[in-house]
């Protein structure tokens, strides 16, 4: 028998950055601000018993109202052979693991399933057949409660950014390029994180995943984004893959390496949506940029033009700093800065000053992250 049994951990808070475009050339930096999307509430919800033919007994988990609910599991016991299923509202089967996934993809004090929109979750025990008379236990000890969806959200100027399916039409490398960025939510809290070449490797933050965090903890969600350029607000499904572990990251230069977790990432699922190559070159002031984005944790928007619909660019170069004029706001965290011409990412964006949106540059980053790519080559772009 296979089982596993974790205990609670100490909510971390995300500060999560973004601002608008216009730019100026003044003061302090803006500090991360964080964007919350959900309420952590604690719970004591068990599901166990023993294991009978044609018996698949559930539980079902709600909150009236709520936007998606996500399950964390303090304990979980089951036998080989047995495994848990979490369905929304309509029957639908969003997400299931067995022990070994849990023993794989567990943080400090428990397991975090994938989150299930909507405002209920049926939780199912399944199995097999050949552990009749097995023991199993479940424990969820607490909830994620989703708010309404997050809208209204100010930029300073008109704000430029476009839906991926409108700049489909007119740059489709582009649109390609940007399926690796992929929406994070953890600790009820939503930022941006982006697939770095094409071995396991991701990239956002420090500030989103800090070096007491871990990254079993989050949810990755890929491809959520409107499904049409107009007229509808239906969004496409998208893949959620759990976090991985922590590479090696920097408060300073703001920056978190990590991985998503090796069962899923080697399913194959999200090598669909490609990955971003590495520019490590100087960067120069005017350079045309892009960036894709899950602003306020909202589905991807992409900022290619500013005010003055020219091609945002980089306005300014302060130390590691890289400025530019494409438009972001909280969530945007993380975000990769993209080469219009190269389609690299060259600057990883995080923060705000003074109307204006900056970043640190990638050359500053590869010398540390370069040890973790494969005979230290920087990373080229899934075509």
């Amino acid at each position: 028998m296979r089982s596993t049994s974790l205990f609670r951990l100490s909510v971390a808070m995300l500060s999560i950055a973004g601002a608008a475009s216009s730019f100026a050339e003044t003061a302090e930096p803006t500090l991360p601000s964080p964007v919350r999307v959900a309420d952590i509430e604690e719970a004591r919800q068990v599901l166990s018993g023993w294991l009978a033919p044609g018996y698949f007994p559930s539980t079902v988990v709600s909150r009236p109202g709520a936007t998606f609910l996500r399950l964390h599991f303090s304990s979980v016991y089951l036998p080989e052979g047995a495994w848990v299923e979490l369905a929304n509202a309509s029957g639908e089967v969003v997400d299931q693991f067995d022990a070994n996934d849990v023993a794989s993809g567990s943080g400090e004090d428990g397991y975090y399933a994938k989150s299930v929109e909507g405002d209920a979750t049926t939780v199912t025990v399944r199995h097999d057949g050949s552990n009749t008379g097995r023991a199993f236990a479940l424990v969820v000890d607490r909830v994620d409660v989703g708010f309404a969806p997050i809208t209204g959200f100010a930029v300073i100027g008109a704000d430029q950014r476009e839906r991926p399916a409108c700049v489909l039409a007119t740059d489709a490398t582009m649109y390609r390029r940007s399926q690796a960025v992929a929406r994070v939510y953890g600790s009820g809290y939503v930022a941006t994180a982006w697939r770095v070449g094409a071995e396991n490797r991701m990239l956002t933050n420090h500030h989103v995943i800090g070096n007491q965090q871990n990254p079993a903890d989050f949810e990755f969600w890929f491809g959520y984004e409107h499904a049409a350029c107009g007229g509808s607000d239906a969004t496409t499904q998208g893949t959620k893959v759990r976090g991985g572990q922590r590479l090696v990251g920097d408060a300073g230069r703001d920056f978190q390496l990590f991985t998503l977790n090796d069962a899923e990432f080697s399913s194959g699922k999200v090598a669909r949506y490609g990955y971003l190559g590495l520019d490590v070159t100087p960067l120069a002031v005017g350079q045309p940029v892009y960036i894709p984005q899950h602003g306020g944790g909202r589905p991807k928007q992409i900022a290619r033009t500013d005010d003055s619909q020219r091609a945002c660019s980089i306005a300014s170069i302060a130390g590691n700093m890289r400025r530019y004029t494409c438009d972001t706001e909280g969530g945007s965290s993380g975000s990769p800065v993209i080469d219009r011409q190269s389609h690299r990412a060259r600057v990883l964006h995080n923060s705000a000053i003074a109307g204006s949106n900056q970043g640190n540059a990638i050359e500053v980053i590869w010398p540390t992250i370069r040890p973790y790519f494969a005979n230290g080559q920087v990373p080229s772009g899934s075509n």
